[in-house]
């Protein structure tokens, strides 16, 4: 079996690990933040054939596309996002199907090729190879784990995966399932491996600190570096308990542990929960397959502001059928006071100490609020690693936040990843014959985290394309 790895190699994201043997077929297709970001400007300047991505090296070569099959290890952008591409049938897990095609919906894209679902405890035979998913616990549901067998070689493929999440149970049937196995090569996620342990910090004090010669005022950021959900919770209770205003939280509309985590935040503050259109429109898609999310009924619905004849309207007539039709559930549960949008954004202002608001972009949020007689207090809690798009959407927050006078903010955080501390948990647990750190800015880094017994099973690669032949 041929191993060609054409993305997620001394960078964080754009995984695309192709495997080559009677046929072929790609774990993950997963878009390059980085390289979007440096050759091209949505949506003035953006690819418009797939000759503009292979071109800048985004892609792989137009005739190695042409697989099989193509299997998704989670839906975060990343890991799909040049999915849609593709013509070969593309395989992910049940919620990860939701997430993807309602995301698909709201950018009114479409897939060219057929979108099938898989469940822990599926074989998916494709053209020679044998492929088992198996689930792993990661900041998004439904993330996988991948066992493949071809040629008499077995690789095993992590994806993004962590073991102190609310559901570690997950990631540990992953790794009981790897030491039953045979594994010739384990492609494992290192994404917190870095100099100093935490992109996100680095890049935001670039930020404060420009900001600070440019307006002298930025706010300061109070960062809550947490173990588990629990922590989280109990933070956000606090913070919650001193804030005397309007309470924003910041979380990926994709992180249900998180947004359950707040709407227990919420129940325990006494404040009433709004939640923006994103993050309730997944909320309502993956309510059936996630315990604990809140209902319709259970949160008052923060309207995106909609313009038509230089007036805003509840719903526009462009609107996608997902949303009016969650505008319309909230109101038969609720009423019309149940959704938020118009002058019943002031009404919120005069009564802020009694809501909690959870966005997926507290940018916008900011936009549309009134600004007059607010006093604000605002917590990042995302769980995903921060990447230069990241940074960019921050620049603008803290203006955004400086203009509401805020004088500090929190960021409350416990990551999607492993800690270094855990690779050689399992590496020792896979007992592979050789190890290939991917999904990670410094890989070369990987052997001061691990036992020198291991040493020699490291595979340090080169930059793409990094081919590999298991024999």
């Amino acid at each position: 079996m041929e191993v060609r790895i054409y993305g997620g190699l001394w960078e964080i994201g754009g995984n695309k690990v192709l495997l080559r043997g009677e046929g072929s077929i790609f774990l993950d297709f997963g878009m390059s933040f980085s390289g979007e970001e440096a050759y091209f400007q949505h949506p003035y300047m953006k690819p418009s054939s797939l000759e503009d991505y292979e071109k800048v090296g985004l892609l792989p070569p137009l005739e190695e596309m042409k697989v099989d099959a193509t299997f998704i290890s989670h839906a975060h952008l990343d890991h799909y996002g040049y999915a849609d591409l593709l013509d070969s049938p593309v395989y992910m897990g049940e919620a990860a199907s939701r997430i993807v095609n309602l995301n698909v919906l709201l950018r009114r894209g479409k897939w060219r090729s057929e979108v099938n679902s898989f469940s822990t405890g599926s074989v998916l035979d494709v053209k020679g190879f044998k492929v088992v998913p198996v689930h792993v616990d990661h900041s998004v549901p439904g993330s996988y784990g991948f066992i493949v067998e071809c040629c008499g070689k077995v690789v095993a493929y992590t994806g993004d995966m962590r073991m102190h999440g609310p559901r570690h149970d997950l990631t540990k049937d992953f790794l009981d399932k790897l030491a039953s196995e045979e594994v010739d090569l384990l492609i494992m996620e290192a994404t917190k491996l870095s100099p100093e342990n935490d992109p996100e910090s680095s890049l935001v004090k670039l930020l404060e600190n420009r900001i600070w010669y440019k307006m002298r005022r930025p706010p300061k950021r109070v960062n809550f570096e947490v173990s588990d959900e629990g922590e989280v919770k109990e933070r956000v209770i606090s913070i919650g308990e001193r804030a005397k205003g309007l309470l924003i939280v910041e979380t990926s509309q994709t992180d249900v542990d998180r947004i359950r985590t707040i709407f227990q935040a919420s129940k325990r503050l006494n404040r009433t929960l709004i939640m923006d259109e994103r993050i309730a429109l997944f909320t309502k898609e993956l309510g059936d397959l996630v315990e604990g999310l809140p209902s319709t009924g259970e949160y008052l619905l923060w309207k995106r502001k909609r313009l038509e004849g230089g007036k805003e309207v509840k719903v526009s007539s462009r609107e996608v059928k997902a949303v009016k039709q969650l505008v319309d559930d909230v109101e038969d549960r609720l009423g019309e006071e149940g959704v938020i949008w118009g002058d019943r954004r002031d009404e919120v202002v005069k009564e802020q100490s009694n809501f909690l608001i959870l966005t997926n972009n507290a940018t916008r949020l900011l936009y549309e609020l009134p600004r007059e007689g607010v006093a604000l207090t605002f917590v990042m809690s995302r769980s995903e690693p921060y990447n230069e798009e990241s940074a960019l959407g921050m620049d603008r927050l803290i203006n955004w936040l400086i203009l509401f006078d805020v004088g500090k903010y929190y960021r409350v955080h416990v990551s999607g990843h492993m800690p270094p501390q855990d690779y050689h948990k399992v590496i020792e647990m896979a007992n592979p014959k050789a190890v290939l750190p991917i999904h990670s800015e410094h890989p070369d880094l990987l052997e001061d985290f691990i036992p020198p017994k291991h040493l020699d099973r490291i595979i340090l690669p080169s930059r793409e394309p990094f081919i590999l032949n298991l024999q």
